[in-house]
């Protein structure tokens, strides 16, 4: 059927219409015409794109709701070890030897279990510290070795380790609680993933360890802080508190991703003293 023909049976198509939606008669007791049908169903339209296009953003930020709760509770957690232990746990309780036992898990495989690590009775047992131990703003790309920690990343240099002490002290256990000079500016868990590979092959996987501006020796370590939260990073601190900060540096290998530091370019938010 050609244009034209179509364009002349339209009065037709219309007048049938306007029978199955007849307008409202002069005294208003007629229902909906057919101009009002379609305005309504253009207002319902208009609507549902409106909250298709919010639904994404209503999705990271209860995503990230969600991952401050688990930071929160991830501190708590270590309060606890420590209370029970007189010292936080270790990041990396092996880490010169066997290098199996991570804050959030042991070796199994190619894998940690989670489940078996020294936090996961304080975070309710093995099953519930598994979605503590998980951010849903983060899927790792790609299976990596720090599997478990679930895109969390712990501060090895003044928390879970006494690698920056002035004296040299071991690597092998966490701090003291009272060592913590300032609890409410030190880092203590924080967003956290690793860039693996290089280029278009490059691929974020999970890691454990929040790496700070500089090594305890000197140099200055790839960044693992993600930014993955709308452009910023979930941090808690050891007094309890979680913020969410901006990133300040990146390196040129991990711009994409946003993997980088918040903060002064030093170690003052990561040393306890």
């Amino acid at each position: 059927m050609s244009f034209s023909t179509q364009w002349k049976n339209f009065p037709r198509f219309f007048h049938t219409m306007e029978k199955l939606w007849p307008a409202p008669s002069p005294a208003g007791m007629g229902g909906f015409g057919l101009l009002e049908l379609l305005a309504a169903m253009a207002a319902m339209l208009l609507l549902a794109a409106i909250l298709a296009g919010a639904m994404p953003a209503a999705r990271a930020a209860a995503g990230a709701a969600a991952c401050r709760s688990n930071l929160r509770q991830l501190v708590a957690a270590n309060l606890a070890y420590a209370a029970d232990h007189g010292r936080f746990v270790a990041a990396a309780a092996d880490i010169e030897g066997a290098n199996s036992i991570r804050w959030h898990g042991v070796r199994q495989g190619r894998g940690f279990d989670g489940s078996k690590g020294p936090l996961a009775e304080y975070l309710g047992g093995a099953g519930s510290s598994t979605w503590v131990r998980r951010c849903p703003g983060f899927q790792p790309e790609a299976a990596g070795f720090e599997s478990s920690c679930g895109g969390y990343g712990y501060n090895a240099l003044g928390v879970g380790s006494e690698a920056c002490l002035p004296e040299g002290g071991g690597t092998t256990v966490g701090m003291r609680p009272p060592a913590i000079a300032h609890p409410a500016e030190t880092v203590m868990f924080a967003d956290a993933a690793f860039l693996q590979g290089a280029g278009k092959k490059a691929k974020l996987i999970e890691y454990s360890f929040a790496e700070p501006p500089r090594f305890a020796n000197g140099g200055t370590p790839w960044p693992s802080i993600h930014f993955r939260h709308r452009g910023r990073a979930n941090v808690a601190w050891c007094d309890g508190h979680v913020s969410s900060e901006t990133p300040e540096r990146t390196g040129a290998r991990s711009a994409g991703p946003v993997l980088g530091w918040f903060g002064p370019d030093d170690n003052r938010l990561f040393d306890p003293f």
